[in-house]
């Protein structure tokens, strides 16, 4: 999944977490950043900083317009 590799966080861990939308994604994807760097917050990503480079994996796989994605999109119809 390029998203996991694009955040450095575990593929397996991520799926197990169940996303069905695009904002279960970010959300998932932040509370694993924080998990894994919990001693210098500084590096963690923000979350229009998450949003915006999930949209863009997003919109690069499934070659939808990012203007057209939605935090309410559901992944599996996505990815259609």
């Amino acid at each position: 999944m390029e998203v996991a590799e694009h955040f450095d966080i575990d593929e397996i861990t991520l799926v197990q977490l169940e996303a069905a939308t695009v904002q279960d994604l970010i959300r998932n994807i932040m509370m694993l950043r924080e998990v894994q760097t919990p001693e210098s917050p500084a590096e963690l990503l923000s979350r229009p900083e998450i949003q915006s480079a999930v949209v863009t994996i997003i919109s690069r796989v499934t070659g939808q317009p990012p203007t057209e994605i939605t935090l309410d999109d559901r992944l599996i119809d996505l990815c259609d």
